[in-house]
């Protein structure tokens, strides 16, 4: 997992030494601070749109909960329809995601779906809406996926910078 984690930010930070961007492309790549998905889950997200509105994005999140901890990572693409600086994200993600409880006592209260142990794979579709403002970008959508397990619902708000 660390070695993961790792790998992620030696990405990230390759991407950005050789993506340098000038004032007219500095809408290609994000970094955001992203809520949702499976639940309360909190992620970094990268994102990488190229001329044609289609676009790469890797998410890796978690919660800080003591007794139900999840991780869950994303990869995936998308499709934008802009006009202006408003746009419609259509896009499909594959993810892993990673539960364990550890107590049972506040089950109720644990805004993580599933609310249960287990380690799954499973894909999710994108269907959101994005808004870039000056050097910033707002995203907002449904993420409902489905896994060997059923289906999974999800929401997320997401908040970053552009460059």
């Amino acid at each position: 997992m660390k070695h993961l984690i790792i790998f992620t930010a030696c990405l990230l930070l390759l991407s950005i030494k050789f993506y340098g961007q000038t004032t007219e492309k500095s809408r290609f790549n994000a970094l955001s601070f992203e809520v949702g998905k499976t639940g309360l889950i909190y992620s970094l997200s990268f994102d990488r749109r190229f001329r044609n509105n289609f676009g790469l994005r890797i998410i890796a999140g978690t919660n800080f909960s003591s007794y139900l901890k999840a991780f869950s990572t994303f990869c995936g693409g998308y499709y934008l329809f802009e006009k202006d600086n408003n746009a419609f994200e259509l896009g499909i993600d594959i993810g892993y995601l990673s539960v364990d409880q550890i107590g049972r006592s506040q089950r109720n209260l644990a805004f993580i779906f599933p609310d249960y142990s287990i380690k799954t794979y499973y894909t999710n579709l994108n269907i959101g809406y994005r808004k870039y403002m000056n050097k910033h970008l707002f995203r907002i959508g449904a993420a409902p996926g489905y896994s060997k397990s059923g289906p999974l619902p999800g929401a997320y708000i997401s908040y970053g910078i552009t460059f």
